[in-house]
């Protein structure tokens, strides 16, 4: 696509954004209703959707990438790579409630953002020579981590909807999730592109490059989390221990 396509593209897009944006003021029942913003973590939790995957949605991207086009994996092997964040994150599961009840919702997802931006920026400590159990390693650990993430994010984001708006803000929820791994995908491919114009960086490092920018943008999308007071989603908290 030429450049002048994806900027109309673009320009329609927010075009379309504006539209619904008026239509949602004037319809007395909206598909969306922009009322679901008026609550706070849901405004909150939706924007920290955006911002934290806009670097995380790299991670299945660029990994096998790098380890096929730079390490020379065969693409088999590269793709089974991803496996240990799976597991990672599965396992991770029975333990986010603990963590959550531990340090609530605003400190672990802004510790646990800022873990994770460290996490994708470490790759670029990576090369072809080192053992494999070193990459698989932190593979695992940043499944583990972006899965007490997500868990996080979409429970405080729903946590205070009310039983006549919960599903349109589910429904809202799913869409965000979905669009910001796109975006995720897309800002990483342009990052990369830009590093690909860098003549003096091998394949290697212009994949390094690319995974300390994510890893910063990560970093800095813990910024949203700090809106959140402290004691947003005690509630969910509460009642889990109750059970």
């Amino acid at each position: 696509m030429a450049t002048w396509q994806a900027l109309a593209v673009i320009a329609v897009s927010l075009l379309l954004l504006v539209a619904y944006v008026r239509h949602a003021r004037r319809h007395p029942t909206p598909l969306i209703s922009l009322s679901l913003f008026k609550t706070h973590t849901f405004s909150v939790g939706i924007a920290g959707n955006l911002a934290t995957r806009l670097g995380t949605g790299c991670v299945p991207f660029l990994m096998p990438l790098m380890l096929q086009v730079g390490f020379g994996y065969p693409a088999i092997i590269a793709g089974c790579m991803i496996a240990p964040t799976a597991i990672g994150s599965i396992i991770a599961k029975s333990t986010v409630t603990q963590v959550l009840r531990w340090f609530g919702y605003r400190k672990t997802l802004v510790g646990i953002t800022v873990f994770i931006g460290l996490m994708i920026a470490q790759f670029s400590l990576q090369s072809p020579e080192m053992p494999l159990w070193m990459l698989l390693l932190p593979l695992f650990v940043l499944g583990m981590a972006m899965s007490t993430q997500f868990t996080a994010m979409n429970t405080i984001t729903l946590a205070d909807l009310t039983d006549d708006n919960a599903s349109s803000g589910n429904s809202l929820l799913a869409v965000t999730q979905q669009l910001s791994i796109s975006l995720g995908v897309a800002i990483s491919a342009a990052v990369l592109r830009f590093y690909e114009g860098f003549d003096n960086a091998s394949t290697v490092q212009q994949f390094h490059y690319t995974f300390i920018t994510m890893g910063v943008i990560t970093i800095i999308s813990a910024l949203m989390f700090m809106l959140l007071r402290a004691k947003d989603g005690r509630n969910l908290i509460s009642e889990r221990h109750k059970r």
